[in-house]
């Protein structure tokens, strides 16, 4: 009889033994003794009901969210502690918007956005290609002296009587690039280089803090339309704008909407002060917010597919219609793609077959929280389109709340 005893003594300490060291339990001894459940790459392994290490959860478990600013212990057959765990989540809430701007970007100097080839008496030669300017090359100065636009970059060239010291800036660091103009065949000294020195166009208004004012637009960064390369620095201003009516997309290229807008900063609503790949912020300064609609932005682990709703201006108000999240992407870093979306209101894709420039940051609300912003169409579906979780925008531009 006591051997029995024994021997069964030694498998059930055994059978302890091996799912004490199981992967499962391992996961949840490795757990910090407090994570953010909106953040914390270890949120996911923690579960909110858990009285075994068997009910540990992937990421995304609604009773996850649910334990924030709690404490939870994970237990062995529900009677040896294994880990106790604080949990807390640290959300935002802000205003959303879905009005449609205008969008006035102004560079920090002038962008090398194309070149020539020139006519002289000894041949074709283009000077700013021999002298290694880029396309996308932002000039912020000739010779020591700060460009002012344009007009003001060429007078300089002008001026210089020879060689020209370009400080340039290409890809976020400071360059010098030395080229010597040519005349051409009617005595005009050329460097053969295009530039531009700003862009405007329509965008949608995405969400502010309302105690700051501090706002975030757009999805994406504002590119230049030759070189397809991001506009920074820049600063402008964002002003109202009527949306007088909307080209739909036929599946090869995209919709627009069509409006109007000041380009007088002295109508503005707004000031820019970053032009950055997951969009543009500033802050509001005359904004007129007639619907104000706080909601709490949602961790990006929130996501799911299903039903969703988006807010936008395609008609002279924002409206709230109604889309599907069709996938949901996991993120190690914060990319402007994270969630793919169909619109599914018959009064949207009857006003505008999908998805249209000018649509780009419309707010994305899920389960009554903001979760994402729009930011890309499918050229040939344009009922589907992009968009970057909300969490992640907010992050990089607004300040730290």
């Amino acid at each position: 009889m006591k051997r029995i005893f024994r021997t069964l003594s030694a498998f059930l300490a055994a059978v302890v033994a091996a799912w004490y060291f199981s992967p499962q339990v391992y996961r949840v001894l490795r757990l910090p003794d407090s994570v953010d459940v909106n953040t914390s790459l270890y949120a996911p392994a923690l579960a909110a009901e858990s009285t075994d290490a068997r009910l540990v959860r992937e990421s995304g478990d609604a009773r996850l969210l649910q334990t924030a600013n709690t404490s939870v212990t994970v237990s062995l057959f529900g009677l040896l502690p294994l880990k106790t765990v604080t949990v807390s989540s640290h959300t935002r809430t802000v205003n959303v918007g879905g009005e449609a701007v205008g969008v006035v970007l102004r560079t920090h100097g002038v962008q090398v956005v194309g070149f020539e080839r020139i006519e002289t008496d000894g041949g074709s030669v283009c000077p700013a290609i021999t002298a290694g300017l880029q396309e996308g090359d932002m000039i912020c100065a000739v010779n020591g002296e700060e460009v002012h636009g344009s007009d003001h970059f060429a007078m300089l060239c002008e001026d210089a009587n020879g060689s020209c010291t370009f400080t340039c800036r290409r890809d976020g660091a400071e360059i010098e690039v030395t080229v010597t103009p040519v005349k051409d065949r009617y005595g005009t000294a050329r460097i053969g280089a295009w530039v531009r020195e700003g862009t405007s166009g329509i965008g949608t208004l995405s969400f502010y803090d309302p105690e700051t004012l501090a706002f975030a637009a757009l999805g994406h960064g504002v590119n230049d339309v030759d070189t397809q390369k991001l506009i920074s620095p820049a600063t402008g201003f964002l002003s109202e704008a009527a949306i007088l009516r909307v080209r739909k997309g036929d599946g090869n290229t995209a919709g627009e909407l069509i409006g109007q807008f000041s380009v007088l900063e002295s109508d503005a609503i707004a000031l820019v002060e970053r032009n950055t790949v997951f969009g543009i912020c500033g802050t509001l300064t005359v904004f007129d917010d007639r619907v104000m609609r706080a909601v709490r932005i949602a961790p990006s682990n929130a996501a799911h597919r299903g039903e969703a709703t988006i807010l936008s201006t395609v008609d002279g108000e924002v409206r709230e219609y109604a889309v599907r999240v069709i996938r949901v992407d996991v993120q190690s870093t914060p990319e402007t793609r994270g969630m793919m979306i169909e619109i599914t209101d018959p009064a949207l894709l009857e006003k505008t077959g999908g998805i249209v420039q000018g649509m780009s940051g419309s707010p994305l609300l899920q389960d009554g929280r903001l979760i994402g912003v729009v930011t890309h169409v499918f050229l040939n579906q344009p009922t589907r389109g992009y968009c970057l979780y909300a969490q992640q925008m907010a992050e990089e531009l607004l300040p730290a709340a």
